[in-house]
């Protein structure tokens, strides 16, 4: 698919993110502990029938809250949906032998106090923390699942270091 031309509009940000849920009052407790605040709750909000003609869905019925990032007020909001009809179908968490992870990654300052703060309020983590990796650029690096399965990256880079130096790994700079 080509570039389509820009006769006058341009895309200005990310709005928001999607995130499928189980059970919305445990995935809004989770989000809560990594440090996002309710924006709008649309849990009891009754959808019309356009929605589903929108996500091109035959029918879909849901409850929700947009959640903020307190530090990040106009940020990209997390939308999180538990679909009444039709139901989504989760993973087992860990995920299943040769699964692919869905993944959420979080800019996060202090990483190596969070992964020890939120392994303490119970979160369950894929693995230990890594980093420090200077050749990365990488302060730290950590992976817990949220109560969907889905996978919440935190990491710490250098301070005005945009992303990791993967292409350092190899030798290709």
């Amino acid at each position: 698919m080509e570039k389509a031309p820009m006769s006058g509009w341009h895309l200005e940000h990310l709005y928001h993110t999607v995130v499928s849920v189980k059970d919305l009052d445990e995935s809004i407790a989770f989000y809560k502990l990594l440090g996002f605040e309710v924006l709008n709750d649309r849990r009891h909000v009754e959808w019309p029938d356009f929605v589903a003609n929108i996500f091109g869905m035959k029918r879909a019925k849901g409850r929700g809250v947009l959640m903020i990032l307190p530090t990040d007020p106009n940020g990209p909001m997390i939308d999180l949906i538990e679909w009444l009809e039709p139901k989504d179908k989760f993973p087992t968490i860990p995920l299943p032998e040769g699964s692919v992870p869905r993944i959420i990654a979080f800019r996060t300052k202090n990483v190596h106090a969070a992964y020890k703060a939120l392994k303490e309020a119970g979160a369950r983590f894929t693995w230990d923390i890594f980093g420090p990796h200077p050749d990365l650029g990488i302060v730290g690096s950590c992976c817990c699942y949220d109560p969907n399965g889905n996978l919440i990256e935190l990491i710490e880079l250098n301070p005005g270091q945009r992303h990791s130096k993967a292409e350092s790994l190899t030798g290709n700079s």
